[in-house]
């Protein structure tokens, strides 16, 4: 319900008017009675008031510096929380490049697997041309040994050695 603080404020209050009342007067007058009142008893009372008051204002202190630390722990909690989800995002995003260069590595693999398929194929091919052409002109210059059939399968062999290290 109160706590310490406001108790301490509503106690000065008092003190602070009552203070107020009794150094104002010598005494007091009430209807049929008068109270006197000794300098010592203001004195007195003006120091009490002084320590409620300085009491007040230490417990005002400690309640602002317990605000601003619970706002600087909400505040180093958010900055924590925020860090975190960059980490995650960050993390997340070299995940997702991490995925996209193994595809990419993937592709390139599958890539230049085909192209060397494809190079082979075309190697096969040139090959099996030169060597159909040597079969023909050799089959040519068994059937007709002249000149022109020599000359044919000399530029055969002549192809055959010049293509000897890719065939």
């Amino acid at each position: 319900m109160f706590d310490l603080q406001t108790l301490i404020a509503i106690l000065a209050t008092l003190l602070l008017f009552i203070t107020s009342v009794v150094l104002s007067y010598d005494k007091l007058q009430f209807r049929n009675y008068d109270l006197p009142i000794p300098q010592w008893f203001g004195l007195s009372l003006v120091g009490i008031t002084f320590s409620l008051l300085v009491a007040d204002q230490i417990l005002r202190g400690f309640v602002r510096f317990e605000e601003r630390r619970r706002i600087l722990e909400e505040e180093q909690r958010r900055a924590r929380e925020e860090n975190f989800r960059i980490e995650e995002e960050q993390r997340r995003v070299r995940e997702e490049q991490r995925r996209i260069s193994e595809a990419r590595s993937r592709e390139e693999e599958i890539t230049r697997a085909e192209i060397e398929r494809i190079e082979e194929r075309e190697r096969q091919t040139r090959r099996t041309r030169i060597e159909t052409r040597y079969r023909i002109a050799l089959i040519q210059f068994q059937l007709d040994p002249g000149v022109p059939q020599r000359q044919q399968l000399g530029n055969i062999l002549a192809l055959l050695q010049e293509y000897q290290e890719t065939l």
